[in-house]
């Protein structure tokens, strides 16, 4: 028995336990993918009896091995059929009755959605600057809004944040959502900090809120990135950047009526406790 018998029918084995699982529902998160949804249960059996048949086929005696390769060509044949048709009869019972809502909150139907949508008629960066005259920022810089108020539309959206741009004008600080997150989102989104409402601004913690909790994140690629808060008359923005402590310090000399409470005399982008 070689090992280029052996390796097809191990392979063929897990394929085929994988299938059951998705047959008989014991994983089911599979169903809500918009493309070839019915792939678990057609293309991964057909290719797991493949590798399993052309395992045997290679260690038995003619002619049982010509009638396993007979069936691995029927087979295979069948389910590239059935997976690219997606007939409504196949199936078991819990997939063929399916909620089959277009589901966001799966990556790759976000990706589709995301290729299809047109962009919004007026975007986020578009309303930031007419609320400035039109005026060109002394500064542009990449910035994530931390906020729950936007939501989660979709998958390509991380969990209570916007991913956009601060827009840095004399008279004030305008936050803008870039173009995918517009797509997504439907409507733009736009955060206006007036300069002469600035009290305070300060590097915080990464996954800080504006009202000083820390939220859950276990979408974040960045756990320990930390973040800027800024402080205004009408209450706390914060914003997930590069270089926080650096961008708080510039943020706090422009505009803060008194210096950052950042209250320690760390280096501004040393590591924040806890």
């Amino acid at each position: 028995m070689s090992i280029g018998s052996i390796v097809p029918i191990l392979l063929g084995c897990v394929l085929l336990g994988v299938a059951w699982m998705c047959w008989t529902g014991r994983w089911r998160r599979w169903a809500g993918v918009a493309v070839l949804p019915n792939a678990p249960i057609s293309g991964v059996p057909a290719t797991g009896l493949f590798l399993l048949l052309t395992g045997v086929g290679a260690l038995v005696p003619s002619p049982f091995s010509g009638v396993c390769y007979g069936v691995v060509i029927v087979v295979s044949l069948a389910g590239i059929v059935i997976m690219m048709w997606d007939p409504g009869w196949y199936g078991p019972r819990w997939f063929r009755e399916r909620d089959r809502t277009f589901d966001l909150t799966i990556p790759i139907n976000a990706a589709v959605a995301a290729s299809v949508r047109p962009a919004p008629s007026v975007s986020s960066e578009a309303v930031a600057r007419a609320r400035m005259g039109g005026a060109e920022p002394l500064e542009r810089w990449r910035a994530y809004l931390v906020s729950d108020e936007h939501g989660r539309p979709s998958a390509l959206q991380r969990i209570g944040l916007v991913r956009g741009r601060l827009l840095l004008y004399p008279e004030a600080l305008v936050f803008a959502a870039e173009a995918r997150e517009d797509e997504m989102r439907g409507s733009p989104v736009v955060e206006e900090i007036p300069a002469s409402s600035v009290v305070a601004v300060k590097r915080v913690p990464s996954r800080s809120r504006a009202d000083g909790t820390r939220r859950r994140a276990p979408d974040l690629p960045a756990v320990y990135r930390p973040c800027v808060r800024i402080d205004t008359d009408a209450g706390a923005f914060v914003f997930e950047t590069a270089h926080a402590g650096r961008r708080a310090g510039e943020l706090a000399s422009r505009y803060a009526r008194g210096r950052s409470p950042s209250g320690d005399s760390r280096p501004l982008d040393a590591p924040a406790a806890g």
